[in-house]
């Protein structure tokens, strides 16, 4: 029966949210814990090894279409570890939960943002294309750090600031910052499974089910992303940013 839930659900969601880069942790959180009961460390568990393989398997699909800007996502690996350690530590110096909305709001009006954004011809969408010059390693290396410092805090995933950064400051488009962000994923993701994978909180017969999904939907969403206009996707990427903001702009208030 599990597999009769978990296939198809890793499918949609994994389909979906590839297509713009994101791998869907937000979502197969509240799917393990609402709909089966368990226990959140669980659920964290199922939902890191599910994004690593769906990570892995967009990876694959959109450097075969030449979509990875693998320099730039390893850049943006480099400072998220400090970053999610600062970001912990200053839970301990602020109220998480007011910072949270605030931060939802922020992203929220970000996404606004790129809802009225309108195509440019300037957008990079080749790897050819873009020099890392010191604009682009600045803003990789703060994005980094960020991400981290996000994470830490909020516990939300870093794909989220990078795709940002990728597609606001240095004007990537969807397509190529979202086979980059899914290739940082692939290599971030190990390391914060495995400590779940040695504590046991990774239910083997509820993860291997979703993932199976979700390796197939990995495959699905570059394919749809490369005949999806980029208006359509951007507006794909805002609408979940907008989800992601909504939820955290309401942590101060759900306590």
């Amino acid at each position: 029966m599990l597999e009769l839930i978990l296939i198809p659900a890793g499918l949609f969601i994994a389909t979906l949210f590839s297509m713009v880069g994101l791998a869907g942790g937000s979502f197969f959180v509240p799917l393990m814990v609402l709909a089966f009961g368990l226990p959140t460390q669980q659920a964290i568990g199922i939902s890191l090894f599910a994004v690593m393989f769906t990570a892995v398997s967009s990876t694959l699909a959109y450097a075969a279409q030449r979509k990875v800007h693998f320099k730039v996502g390893l850049l943006l690996d480099t400072l998220d570890v400090p970053g999610a350690f600062l970001g912990a530590y200053l839970t301990t110096l602020v109220a998480s939960s007011w910072l949270a909305g605030m931060f939802g709001g922020l992203l929220i009006l970000l996404a606004v943002r790129m809802f009225q954004r309108r195509n440019s011809v300037r957008e990079i969408d080749t790897t050819e294309s873009l020099r890392l010059g010191r604009r682009v390693v600045g803003a990789c290396v703060l994005g980094s750090l960020a991400s981290g410092v996000v994470s830490g805090m909020f516990g939300v995933g870093g794909g989220v600031i990078d795709e940002l950064v990728m597609i606001l400051m240095i004007g990537m488009s969807v397509r190529l910052s979202a086979g980059t962000a899914m290739f940082g994923m692939s290599i971030t993701t190990v390391a914060a499974l495995l400590p779940h994978w040695w504590l046991g909180n990774v239910l083997l017969e509820y993860a291997v089910p979703l993932t199976l999904g979700c390796v197939v939907g990995g495959q699905i969403g570059p394919y749809l992303s490369r005949r999806t206009p980029a208006a359509t996707l951007r507006r794909i990427l805002a609408a979940v940013f907008v989800i992601i903001g909504t939820r955290m702009l309401l942590i101060p208030f759900l306590g």
